[in-house]
């Protein structure tokens, strides 16, 4: 019989792809994987009614997901309200009960869970699923999440003394943790490499430039003024930005919003850009980020220009030319296109290729083999 791994995800399977989607995809070759969709711990607000009724919607009845979903992978959603106060805690508690009798692969329990969430619904998932091994793959400093409710932090608390292992992206969180978890190790972020191999762009005859961002527009990470100063400086460049808008904002007319794409999609993006941006602001939250996609633009071998991220700094300083303000963007893309030799970019897809996901997959393994 084929070992059963339960993935708790505070991310729907059909959102930005990321580390959620793809460690359950590799689980998934070694077992069954069921992926449970929990929502997030944000306050709901009249904003918030459009995506509501999506998920009514998707809830009322079988649909496929959007994005692939591999053999070996179940997605299910359980009818419960976001974790954000006493009355939600304890409606949802009877809703998981009710949901988990019509489960029998997990009423007869897991080899390990795999939990992205530090949400009561996630705790009581946890608690009412019998399992062997519980991971805290711990992608968020939560701590510095604005609007969150007040127990999470200790409920994170709690789950870090629980976890017998938790995985974190990055040295800040690493930091953060190390007192209140077990045993915690610093996992980064890796590369589906193969997706992001694009032949080199030939420079346009009149100099100008398409600039690339993926992943989801959110003002908590990501520098929309930076963008704009972008934009306004050079009209004549194109600025792409793909991913699913969280927060409107009004850009200049060279700025595309492409909207989500499907993760084996971005290819076709990549390879219109010269050169790829990861614009994020600078705050509590994002000090403590090892952005997702780090190591799959480095495999696409384009130029990438950044703001000075702590992690990024420490460990890409020699692949990535950083810009710590947003007047020294525009100069420190044009450095970075006119420096993309056939050498830099080998080193960018070599460093890629080094820290695949199939290289992290095969570490998970050996954690978890070490706790048995």
């Amino acid at each position: 019989m084929r070992p059963a791994t339960l993935f708790i995800s505070n991310l729907a399977w059909d959102f930005v792809w990321q580390r959620h989607q793809t460690l359950a995809s590799l689980f998934a070759r070694d077992g069954d994987v069921i992926f449970c969709e929990l929502p997030g711990v944000r306050r709901v607000g009249l904003r918030d009614a459009a995506r509501i009724l999506r998920r009514l919607a998707v809830l009322s009845g079988p649909q496929a997901p959007q994005a692939p979903v591999p053999a070996g992978v179940r997605i299910v959603r359980p009818l419960v309200f976001p974790s954000t106060n006493p009355l939600f805690h304890a409606v949802n508690r009877g809703l998981l009960k009710r949901f988990l009798r019509t489960e029998p692969a997990l009423a007869a329990g897991v080899d390990v869970i795999v939990n992205y969430s530090a949400a009561r619904s996630a705790l009581a998932m946890i608690d009412s699923v019998a399992h062997r091994r519980l991971i805290y793959d711990c992608t968020d400093n939560w701590s510095a999440v604005a609007g969150i409710p007040r127990c999470l932090v200790p409920d994170e608390k709690r789950l870090l003394a629980q976890a017998d292992l938790t995985l974190v992206p990055s040295r800040r969180l690493e930091e953060l943790h190390r007192g209140a978890a077990r045993r915690i190790v610093r996992l980064p972020h890796g590369a589906l490499v193969e997706r992001f191999l694009v032949p080199p762009k030939p420079r346009a005859a009149d100099g100008s430039l398409t600039l690339l961002y993926y992943g989801h527009l959110h003002a908590q990470h990501l520098d929309f003024a930076a963008i704009e100063t972008i934009a306004r400086a050079r009209p004549g460049w194109r600025i792409l930005l793909v991913g699913p808008v969280k927060t409107p904002h009004a850009f200049p007319p060279n700025v595309e919003l492409a909207g989500q794409q499907p993760h084996e999609g971005l290819r076709e993006f990549v390879s219109r850009a010269d050169v790829l941006l990861l614009p994020y602001a600078l705050n509590d939250y994002t000090r403590s980020v090892l952005p997702a996609k780090t190591y799959e633009c480095l495999a696409t071998g384009r130029p990438i220009v950044a703001t000075p991220l702590p992690e990024l700094v420490e460990d890409f300083g020699a692949e990535i030319i950083f810009a710590a303000r947003p007047e020294e963007l525009v100069p420190a893309i044009e450095r970075a296109s006119s420096a993309d030799l056939a050498d830099a970019r080998q080193r960018r897809i070599d460093l890629a290729q080094a820290n695949s996901w199939e290289s992290r997959y095969r570490r998970v393994r050996e954690l978890l083999a070490a706790l048995s």
